[in-house]
């Protein structure tokens, strides 16, 4: 009987794993490399149809992101900034400059997982996305070079 049991909950885990995988794979978006978007953020020129936000901190980010207006980030390592703003100008500028070591920094396009666009990216770092389509919250998952300096990151 026991064994049973047991079958039977190994069983129901693996069935489980396997819904929740097939779920999230659903969800799965993408990004697609862009002339038009790296030469957009070299020049600074941003869609009135998106949100920007930086990741990490002012004096020292690794990607900056714009997505339209629909869509939206709920992760602290995020921050929203304004796009016609001097900080904006700032870690853009900083993103180029100093791309993560053995990298270079480059645009690219967001897609959700129909492969509609939905945003603009600008990082030296790759990107795994994930887009909640019902309440629009899109998660991006990156390295964490901050966590492997020397740490003299400025804080704010």
């Amino acid at each position: 009987m026991t064994k049973n049991i047991t079958s039977f909950n190994l069983a129901a885990a693996v069935a489980m794993a396997m819904l929740i995988s097939a779920c999230s794979i659903t969800n799965l978006g993408w990004l697609r490399n862009s002339e038009d978007v790296d030469r957009a953020f070299a020049t600074l020129q941003v869609s009135p149809n998106c949100r920007y936000w930086y990741l990490y901190l002012e004096n020292s980010p690794y990607a900056v992101l714009g997505l339209d207006r629909e869509y939206r980030i709920e992760d602290i390592s995020w921050t929203e900034v304004e796009p016609g703003s001097e900080v904006f100008r700032k870690v853009v500028g900083l993103v180029e400059s100093f791309p993560v070591p053995g990298s270079r920094t480059y645009g690219a396009y967001i897609l959700n997982s129909k492969g509609e666009r939905i945003g603009v990216w600008y990082s030296s770092m790759s990107a795994g996305i994930t887009v909640d389509p019902d309440t629009k919250v899109v998660s991006i998952t990156t390295g964490t070079p901050w966590m492997h300096g020397d740490g003299n990151d400025s804080f704010d």
